[in-house]
């Protein structure tokens, strides 16, 4: 049960801050070989297909979810790291420091995190996460590197997803050890 959101927000403003001086490596959805997907309990279904597509062009893909409550978990057929509201979050909104090490040790050259800051927990994770690149939904004071703003008209986990994919795979990326 959480106390107050005052903490969680604190650090958040803090975290989006230093955000900018933070190390940037944007890449191309050729050279992304590791991706954490993050997505909201409900949108599971949606997001399970979107993660197949990710896997069909040779993706290793990690998935993070957040849920509520326990009965917003619902039963799901492949691996993934859980962060529920009801049982991982402190009183001060935030989220265990066992789950913030796995998170954390989860590889990614590119994090998708379709959450946004609709869990102040998630996007607590998704700031202090040591990838270099970090892809999401517009709000008012998102931190990411690549930002999408969705349509009133098509606001859906898919069609956002291939927005993205789309401008990912315009992404002409420079490889640092191939020029001096």
């Amino acid at each position: 049960m959480i106390l107050t959101n005052y903490f969680i927000n604190r650090e958040l403003k803090k975290l989006a801050s230093q955000a900018a001086s933070r190390r940037h490596q944007y890449r191309s959805l050729s050279d992304i070989t590791k991706i954490l997907f993050i997505c909201d309990a409900k949108d599971w279904n949606e997001a399970r297909s979107c993660i197949e597509r990710l896997k069909a062009m040779n993706k290793t893909v990690n998935t993070a979810v957040y849920a509520p409550t326990a009965k917003d978990v619902p039963t799901w057929v492949s691996n993934y790291l859980l962060l529920r509201a009801d049982r991982d979050i402190n009183i001060w909104g935030f989220p265990d420091k066992s789950l913030q090490q796995q998170f954390n040790g989860l590889n990614a050259d590119v994090i998708i995190d379709f959450t946004g800051e609709k869990s102040a927990a998630m996007y607590y994770l998704v700031l202090k996460h040591p990838s270099t690149f970090k892809a999401g939904i517009k709000s008012e004071a998102s931190a990411y590197d690549f930002s999408l703003i969705p349509t009133t008209a098509n606001s859906n986990l898919t069609y956002n997803f291939d927005q993205l994919l789309s401008y990912l795979q315009s992404i002409t990326s420079i490889n640092p050890r191939t020029t001096k």
